[in-house]
């Protein structure tokens, strides 16, 4: 079981993975705004994180930057969930150090096991 952060701002995205994962075992919390999500990591320290590219005010690559700069965050995982399949985008997303990528529309099978998978990674 981990805890697990979820950032989308579409709310239903957010019952939909959440719905997932806590179905896996997993403890899901979830924030709909960018700014809140890293004041949210930082004060709850997930294990992992789900996170949208496509948000208003902090976009996902701008967070996933963040995480990545603060010494407070940077080893937290972090899975890119996305309907961006651009090239450009998923390279950006890889130097920016994204744990995986998993392509919108979720599929529930696809998430849990790409959250396994990063999750023992981790723990090796």
């Amino acid at each position: 079981m981990a805890k697990i952060l979820i950032v989308d701002d579409e709310k239903s995205m957010c019952s939909v993975m959440g719905a997932f994962l806590e179905q896996a075992g997993h403890v899901v919390t979830a924030c709909t705004d960018g700014a809140l999500a890293i004041r949210s990591i930082i004060a709850q320290k997930p294990d992992l994180v789900l996170l949208d590219l496509c948000m208003p005010y902090i976009d996902g690559f701008d967070m996933l930057k963040a995480l990545r700069g603060d010494p407070l965050t940077e080893a937290i995982p972090v899975i890119v969930v996305s309907s961006l399949t651009d090239l450009e985008s998923l390279g950006r997303v890889v130097k920016l150090g994204a744990s995986d990528f998993v392509y919108k529309p979720i599929r529930g099978e696809k998430l849990v096991a790409s959250v396994a998978s990063v999750l023992a990674r981790r723990a090796a």
